[in-house]
């Protein structure tokens, strides 16, 4: 038995807290956090209890604290969310939605244009919405999406999203050091994880600012015949904000909070959610029968009470 692994898995799952946003709305998360003290001290006794020896459990404690301290940290970061503008956009097909409360039911069958710019439904896919300031500065600026593993959210809404680089050997960064987003969530998806038999797929969704882009072609598909997504040409399916574009602004300590003088060329306004039962390259665009959704963020609670 990996006695830390299973300490991790027991203190990051089940979460049951409700936290006050700075939106004055409450916002329900059951994973990415600790539990409270209380629930922190049984899993002490607990490891205690398996007889560890020392050296081995003092690592472990030190890695808990370390988990511990960061739980005020977690807090002001999940303040960031804005519950009021949640959205689950088109169809889904479970009997019963999960939270469906706390999200607005919402489709569009015509793209909304943003200077410019289209802006298709993004159908069966969820949006924790964030606070954004002075929202009124950015709600013409295109959307765009930034795909990411699930386990970089917690990093990403604390330090900030980091630029692509161009890394040997590797598929990164293909046009140039610089901040890579697409105007389509199926481009922006592809990266995927996979537990307990599901397949989770986490999005940023943006507002980029216009003219600071450039459009690039897609840069992922082998036979170049095919088209990604439907909406969208292939060749208009990247755009990149290059490093040297912004050099003076340090975009990693500051997310979504400025003023009105602060230049900013991209706000993350939320995180899209989809978890699918069957590997997502398999799934049509309509996604029709194909799918399912589940909230993101109390999912690994509940598969794992299932596989307990």
């Amino acid at each position: 038995m990996v006695v830390f692994e299973e300490l991790i898995n027991n203190i990051t799952n089940n979460i049951n807290s409700s936290i006050e946003t700075n939106s004055g709305s409450p916002v329900i998360f059951t994973a990415l956090c600790i539990k409270e003290t209380g629930s922190t001290r049984r899993e002490l006794r607990r490891l205690y209890s398996q007889m560890v020896s020392p050296n081995g459990l003092t690592p472990q404690i030190e890695d808990l604290i370390n988990y511990t301290s960061n739980r005020n940290e977690i807090i002001d970061i999940f303040k960031q969310f804005n519950p009021k503008f949640n959205r689950i956009y088109g169809k889904t097909f479970l009997e019963k939605e999960p939270e469906i409360e706390q999200f607005k039911e919402t489709a569009f069958k015509k793209p909304l244009i943003y200077s410019g710019h289209p802006y298709y439904c993004p159908n069966g896919w969820r949006r924790y919405s964030l606070l954004i300031d002075n929202f009124k500065f950015n709600k013409d600026w295109p959307v765009a999406y930034h795909g990411t593993a699930s386990k970089n959210l917690i990093n990403i809404l604390h330090e900030g999203l980091r630029p692509s680089e161009q890394k040997k050997g590797k598929h990164c960064a293909v046009f140039g050091d610089g901040f890579y987003f697409s105007p389509s969530i199926e481009y922006a998806e592809i990266k995927k994880s996979k537990t307990k038999g599901f397949y989770i797929q986490t999005v940023l969704q943006c507002r980029v600012k216009p003219e600071t882009f450039k459009i690039r072609r897609e840069t992922l598909l082998s036979d170049k015949s095919k088209q990604i997504d439907p909406n969208f040409k292939n060749s208009e399916l990247e755009w990149l904000i290059p490093k040297d574009y912004i050099t003076l602004l340090n975009i990693s300590k500051s997310l979504n909070n400025s003023s009105k003088n602060d230049e900013r060329f991209f706000i993350i306004s939320g995180i899209m959610a989809r978890l699918t039962k069957e590997d997502p390259k398999d799934l049509k665009m309509n996604f029709k029968n194909r799918y399912q959704i589940f909230d993101v963020l109390k999912y690994f609670s509940q598969i794992n009470a299932i596989t307990r």
